[in-house]
């Protein structure tokens, strides 16, 4: 039983567009009742006495769903990190901590196009200084993520093998 309650299926609209991902239960359920096809299943076989399911991976809705392709992410440490790849924007080592680029007690806003994903020791030389003040450089300017970035957050740095060709577009 444990080996699937950790599984979790992403769901395609009819369109191929990364919809959702949801848990084992929650795909079974959508599987019996017809919503959804496996387009690919995992090892793992639910098993009553006349039936057997192939819990998937992937699964394909049968029907268009209209969802806004522009979700709000939150601006929050994890996003800020999966945006940056978990590169400080600085000096490109691991990031650990986030860094405004104007300082907020200098009027600076918390929003996406201010803050970025950076290590200790780059957060400890900027400190509470304007960029313009020390020596660091930014590799590339922040942006609020665009398209359906708001999937990468659900799924994380390393998603399931099977969804990767059908998230390359999101």
């Amino acid at each position: 039983m444990e080996k699937y309650r950790s599984h979790r299926t992403l769901i395609l609209n009819s369109t191929y567009q990364p919809l959702s991902v949801v848990p084992f239960n929650r795909a079974i359920s959508l599987l019996i009742n017809k919503k959804i096809n496996s387009i690919n299943d995992s090892e793992i076989i639910f098993k009553s006495e006349n039936k057997r399911i192939a819990l998937p991976n992937v699964a394909l809705l049968n029907y268009f769903v209209n969802a806004p392709y522009s979700r709000r992410v939150a601006l929050n440490k994890e996003n800020i990190f999966i945006r940056d790849f978990y590169t400080c924007q600085y000096c490109g080592a691991q990031a650990e901590s986030v860094d405004h680029i104007i300082p907020k007690s200098k009027g600076g806003e918390h929003i996406w196009d201010n803050v970025v994903a950076c290590c200790k020791k780059c957060n400890l030389i900027k400190a509470d200084k304007d960029l313009t003040d020390t020596r660091l450089k930014l590799k590339r300017n922040p942006q609020q993520p665009v398209g359906a970035f708001w999937i990468k957050t659900i799924v994380g740095s390393n998603p399931d093998p099977s969804w990767e060709e059908y998230l390359i577009s999101a």
